[in-house]
């Protein structure tokens, strides 16, 4: 609740032009900066006064002062200008040198002396007609001096307010908090750049409490440089809560200016620090004259415009720079002894290794001042010549990985001594960022002992570590190195990882070939990638990269891909001839289409659409160029005013076409103005060098026309179909390809993405020809057939050999196997016989011993036949008497049962009659009870009164006689139910006495029946032991007997083997000579076939071979026909596209997304082609998603990067080179990150060479155009007004074309 009290008391306090929103946990500021209330202006003029940020125009003679990138800015005259570029001369060493618009600003120092007189065609606007407004400059010194020397009781504050600052906006208590609070705090503790949100938050609090502790230590007050918040345009309530939470306990003052994210209008007047300006309040140390006045004022001092105080200068952010400037130049500036500021200058660290390009000149600020500034994260200083020393304060903990290393602090600074810096706390607070670029940087950080636990002591808990691995590098690790000895079960970096995790700090895990793939800079013309420079290939080069590709994946092996190549060079050498002899040699390079560099320099347009009157509109060299519109006439503000048309008109006026709509209801004739009569669209450029004009025209009713004047030769042929075609010759391109590559409206920018696999080859194969391919597949099928039309002759011949073959082959393999037979049978024999001989040897030394031995087994053999009749005989009689004893216990014990169960019966039927009666008597006492109440209740009524008689009569009811009877009648019943209990109650005891004679009688059974049962179980038992004991005994001897009887048995056979020994020797003495004779007869049969089939088998491979020739021709010419084939080079060509395409985009995407998202596209196996999207996880690895499930803005990101990447792969190819491109809406569905992303991309490519653009054009709303405001070098303005369009240029083409 208390919570929720103070929410409410600071919500109170906002002021109105905060809405807040019931819908979300965010507070939503809202500019109160409305068109409607804004006072009217000319048309002509209103863009210089709504965009104060468009850059200036220079005429030739003008002073200005050249912007560097090192930072060092110099001056200079402007010598000449075209087309967006200025010829300067330096003033320092008089050379010439060529800077763009955004390059220069103007020398406020020096008087511009000419001027140019051409007037413009077009309606442009004015920048003198319009100066800048002049900046709000509050002058809090004088207004607390002209307090001090008044006396109190002379005070009127208002008006001091008026004759010192006039234009100020300041209040009351305003006044009171700085001349009772903060004008007397002298030292100041200066941080900036917080950054507060839900993910910083943590720190940011911590942040607070310690810059509060260290004020209060040293008597400071605290003193902030803008960006409190992170995001713009909102507050989190839970972010807001708990700032107020941690600022309510301060109890020193502050001073707080806003910065850019803080901020959220262009003008900065309203931001997000204004919920902080109650956050806490502090007492005053200046003591009061009664009790009745204030002793606590708020203690943030919020100062949202320049401000002198303190006899230092406060400026908060703010986007122009020639207000800036001019505020900087002021005399209130010069007047202050600091400034503290939060702003972009030229030449500051925006990290470690960037520099800012775009910022403001040094040379602006004033020298030999103390310079204090917020905005860039890196503590820093910049200087220049001129002595000007700007002191970046930094941010107090590392906010991104950009940050990383750097040193944090916070400075103390004394307004008694000019604001110079006499202490600089250092900070360590927050996470801290550590990027590795290696295992074993990660693994050979030194750890110490931190209570116990392990912790790197580079490392802390919250720390955030980047570590770049390769799979590589994990394998190796887990083998133990290099050596396969050493393989370990643990692996190091796995353990190191879970220790940091464990202990509070993050991994992030990337993949370093990722990274190393991941260049710095957009793709270039350097980069040789063997995927991207295949089109540069001839078609021998290409076939053998493909094949060699092919050898890498495994699919090939070496020999074949060797004799593959030799096989297609001479196909295409072959194919070559053949196209030489019919007049059309093959192109070398075959994965390549003819170059077009095209070099748009104007489109005029007349009647076109909105655009009634004749208007000429520059396309080149200008930069990035936004196209905004504004609607004069009633409706919407900028929608339908006619910016599509103008910047589509040159893809019209090339193929006759407009960007695509969803809608397709269209009509040719609607592109002519509604007031004109024919629309005409006139395109000038060069064409490889070559200057061109294509003219189209279209009216209503007639036919349309068009003429094509190429290098001076007017080429216009009789209808404007043939003179398309023409185009479409020389330009080597359809429409298409425009849509693709220069003309990006703002429903086809995502038709890539969306593209289906037709619809996405029929794209790429603008890119690529596979003409030559498709011919050396079909030459190449049929040499194949030719080839297996003479190895099915061969095999017919050797079909018929194999037959002999065969027959040979079976006689040979009869003979062998009767051979071997013979020879198994032999040497079986022979060991038989060899093992008979040993044991009859071996027996007859023994023969008496034998005999002997025989005698001895037959006598105990005896004795135990006799032991086991005597064991037999005992056992029977000892089973007959333990029968017999069974069956009289059996019997005794049926008897006992049977009389057990006939007393158990009795006592049930003496039970039953028991119950029987014991109901008849409780009926009688019931009866006799009911009997002895109406007995009572009569008596009752007889002694109590006598009968009252009739009412009427006075006689009797009753006569004495009938109560008589009525007593006579009760008397009875009473005796007879007297008697009937008597009865019932004889009966029961009769029963009761009947019932326990039962029960005792069905006992003493049931006892006699129990003994019964034991004395079975008795005699089993003793039966039982008395058996066993002898069965044990009888099989005793039977194993004893069973022992001798083999004994016995093996004693006669030896006996025997001894009387038959000759007789056997001589047996098998024959037997082995036979079965000699049949082995020697089988080895010689075996000899002659094997003769016969080695003669058939040579001609079968003589034939063979010939065959095999000819069949690894046909299987190479087979494998050769699937090189060349579809799914061969030609996938190989339109994977490589598809490859080339995904290298292009992917840059791309990294810039657009921050290196979160991948599009990965490739061919599958069916030759469809798979496009499939990823995100980065946290740990570094990533996450494959289908593209349906991404978000609006991550589709947008992907399909940017796409259309930009298929536009440079254009480029690269040579298909066509275009000095435009044309980018309608691009920032649809994407955040303020992803916005300014675009932005920063969009200057990048216009700064380098990757797609040899010299204009950029992009067609935005007037939201979503101010936050990347920065990225454009000039500020075309499309206006519709009664009804027709017209184009305001930026004042840099105004003079250009002057």
């Amino acid at each position: 609740m208390m919570m929720r009290g103070r929410l409410l008391l600071h919500l109170m306090l906002i002021p109105r032009s905060f809405q807040f929103s019931t819908k979300c946990n965010h507070i939503w500021f809202t500019s109160s900066i409305d068109r409607r209330h804004q006072p009217a202006v000319p048309s002509t003029s209103r863009c210089s006064h709504t965009l104060s940020w468009a850059l200036p125009q220079f005429q030739i003679g003008d002073a200005v002062i050249v912007n560097d990138v090192d930072g060092i800015d110099q001056l200079g005259k402007v010598q000449d200008k075209r087309s967006g570029w200025y010829t300067i001369r330096l003033e320092k060493d008089s050379t010439i040198v060529k800077r763009r618009g955004s390059q220069m600003e103007y020398n406020s120092d020096s008087d511009a002396t000419e001027t140019s007189s051409n007037a413009p065609k077009i309606k442009r606007s004015s920048k003198k007609a319009f100066p800048l407004p002049q900046p709000i400059i509050l002058d809090l010194d004088s207004i607390f001096q002209s307090i001090k020397q008044t006396s109190d009781d002379d005070i009127d504050v208002n008006s001091i307010i008026h004759n010192t600052s006039p234009n100020a906006t300041i209040t009351e208590e305003t006044i009171h908090q700085i001349t009772n609070c903060h004008s007397h705090c002298t030292k100041w503790l200066v941080f900036s750049d917080l950054h507060v949100m839900p993910t910083t938050l943590t720190t940011c609090l911590q942040v607070l409490d310690t810059i509060h502790t260290a004020a209060l230590e040293r008597q400071a007050g605290i003193l902030f440089l803008g960006d409190f918040w992170h995001h713009r345009g909102f507050v989190r309530v839970d972010c807001l809560n708990a700032v107020l939470d941690t600022m309510s306990n301060w109890r020193v003052p502050s001073i707080m200016i806003p910065g850019n994210h803080d901020q959220i209008d262009y003008r900065g007047s309203e931001h997000a620090l204004t919920p902080l300006s109650n956050a806490y309040r502090i007492k005053s140390p200046v003591p009061h004259n009664t009790e009745l006045e204030k002793q606590y004022y708020a203690g943030p001092l919020i100062l949202s415009h320049p401000t002198k105080f303190l006899d230092a200068f406060f400026i908060p952010h703010i986007r122009d720079k020639a207000m800036m400037k001019s505020i900087l130049s002021s005399e209130a500036v010069a007047q202050s002894s600091a400034l503290f500021v939060h702003a972009d200058v030229k030449g500051a660290s925006m990290n470690d290794l960037i520099k800012s390009r775009n910022g403001l000149s040094t040379t602006f600020f004033p020298t030999e001042k103390q310079i204090y500034s917020g905005h860039f994260h890196k503590p820093h200083i910049v200087t220049s010549s001129e002595r000007s020393k700007i002191r970046y304060v930094g941010s107090p903990y590392q906010i991104s990985s950009s940050e990383e290393g750097q040193s944090k602090s916070l400075l103390l600074v004394d307004s008694q001594r000019c604001w110079e810096c006499i202490e600089e706390i250092p900070l360590d607070i927050g996470p801290r960022f550590h990027r590795l670029s290696s295992v074993n940087e990660f693994l050979g950080m030194s750890e110490e002992e931190n209570n116990g636990i392990g912790v790197n002591k580079k490392l802390r808990s919250g720390d955030k570590v980047i570590v770049a691995v390769s799979q590589s590098d994990i394998d190796a690790l887990d083998n133990g190195g290099d050596d396969a000895a050493t393989k370990i079960d643990i692996n190091p970096f796995n353990e190191r990882v879970k220790t940091c995790r464990k202990n509070g700090i993050s991994v992030e895990i990337r993949d370093s070939q990722a990274i190393s793939a991941k260049t710095p800079h957009l793709p270039n013309e350097n980069d040789n990638n063997i995927e991207v420079d295949l089109e540069e290939l001839s078609a021998s080069a290409t076939l053998a990269a493909y094949i060699e590709n092919e050898v890498a994946d495994g699919t090939i092996d070496k020999g074949t891909a060797k004799e593959l190549v030799e096989k297609g060079e001479a196909l295409l050498r072959e194919l070559n001839d053949i196209a030489s002899n019919s007049s059309a040699p093959m192109n070398d390079t075959p994965n390549t289409m003819k170059m077009t560099d095209l070099d748009l320099e104007s489109v005029s347009i007349r009647g076109f659409g909105l655009f009634r009157e004749e208007s000429t509109y520059p396309l080149r060299n200008r930069g990035v160029v936004l196209i905004r519109g504004r609607n004069d006439d009633f409706g919407s503000d900028s929608n339908g005013v006619g910016k599509s048309t103008i910047a589509m008109a040159s893809l019209w006026a090339l193929s006759g076409s407009l960007d695509p709509r969803p809608a397709q209801d269209g009509k040719v004739g609607d592109v002519v103005n509604d007031l004109s009569k024919v629309a005409e669209v006139t395109l000038r450029g060069t064409l490889n060098s070559k200057s061109f004009i294509v003219k189209r025209t279209k009216s209503k009713s007639s036919a349309a026309s068009l003429s094509f004047i190429l290098d001076g030769d007017d080429l216009t042929r009789q209808s404007a179909t043939d003179t398309q075609k023409l185009i479409n010759e020389h330009f080597c391109f359809e429409s298409q390809l425009l849509v693709r590559t220069i003309f990006h409206g703002q429903h086809s920018i995502g038709g890539l993405l969306e593209a289906s696999d037709a619809k996405l080859k029929d794209e790429l194969s603008q890119l690529v020809s596979l003409e030559i391919w498709q011919q050396s597949a079909s030459l190449a099928r049929s040499k194949q057939r030719e080839l297996l039309r003479k190895t099915t002759e061969i095999d017919g011949m050797i079909s018929l050999r194999e037959k002999d073959e065969k027959v040979a082959h079976e006689k040979t393999l009869l003979a062998k196997i009767e051979s071997e037979r013979r020879q198994a049978i032999l040497d079986k024999a022979r060991v038989s016989f060899k093992e008979q001989e040993q044991e009859i040897c071996r027996s007859s030394l023994n023969a008496s011993t034998i005999d002997e031995e025989m005698e001895v087994l037959q006598s105990l053999m005896r004795q135990s036949d006799a032991e086991l009749s005597d064991l037999e005989e005992e056992l029977s009689a000892i089973m007959e008497s333990h029968n017999n004893e069974l069956i009289r216990l059996r019997s005794l014990l049926s008897e006992k049962v049977s009389i057990g169960n006939e007393a158990k019966a009795n006592m049930l039927s003496s039970q039953r009659v028991f119950d029987k009666a014991l109901i008849e008597l409780k009926t009688a006492e019931k009866n006799l009870i009911q009997c002895q109440l109406e007995w009572d209740d009569l008596l009752e009524q007889r002694n109590v009164s006598q009968d009252p008689g009739c009412p009427t009569c006075g006689q009797p009811i009753k006569s004495v006689d009938a109560q008589e009877r009525v007593a006579r009648n009760y008397e009875e019943n009473l005796s007879i139910a007297l008697s009937t209990k008597d009865e019932a109650e004889a009966a029961m005891s009769r029963a009761s006495l009947e019932r326990d004679q039962a029960q005792a009688a069905a006992d003493a059974a049931a006892v006699e029946v129990n003994d019964c049962l034991e004395d079975v179980s008795q005699v089993e038992t003793l039966g039982s032991l008395n058996t066993n004991d002898v069965r044990e005994r009888i099989h005793k001897v039977r194993s004893i007997q069973s022992e001798r009887s083999v004994h016995f048995a093996s004693l006669v056979k030896k006996s025997k083997n001894i009387s038959n020994f000759d007789l056997e020797k001589a047996k098998i003495d024959a037997d082995l000579s036979r079965l000699i004779e049949a082995l020697d007869a089988s080895r010689a049969a075996y000899k002659s076939c094997c003769n016969d089939l080695e003669l058939v088998q040579k001609d079968i491979a003589d034939l063979e071979k010939e065959r095999d020739t000819r069949s690894r021709d046909a299987a190479s010419t087979a494998i050769l026909v699937n090189v060349l084939g579809s799914k061969g080079i030609q996938a190989f060509v339109l994977q490589n596209i598809v490859d080339a395409l995904q290298v292009c985009s992917r840059p791309y995407l990294d810039e657009l997304s921050e290196g979160s998202l991948q599009l990965n596209i490739q061919v599958g196996s069916n030759d469809s082609i798979i496009k499939e999207a990823a995100t980065r996880n946290p740990d570094g690895t990533w996450s494959s998603r289908p593209l349906s499930s991404l978000s609006g803005g991550q589709w947008r990101r992907v399909s940017l990067s796409l259309s930009l990447g298929f536009a440079h792969l254009s480029s690269k190819r040579g298909n066509l080179r275009s000095s435009l491109l044309i980018m309608d809406e691009p920032l649809t569905h994407l955040d303020s990150t992803g916005r300014a992303s675009v932005g920063k991309l969009l200057r990048k490519i216009c700064n380098e060479d990757t797609l040899a653009l010299s204009t950029i054009l992009v067609i935005l709303q007037d939201i979503a155009a101010e936050e990347i405001e920065e990225c454009f070098d000039q500020v075309d303005e499309v206006v519709k007004s009664g009804g027709e369009s017209y184009i305001i240029l930026d004042a840099n083409m105004e003079n250009a074309d002057k």
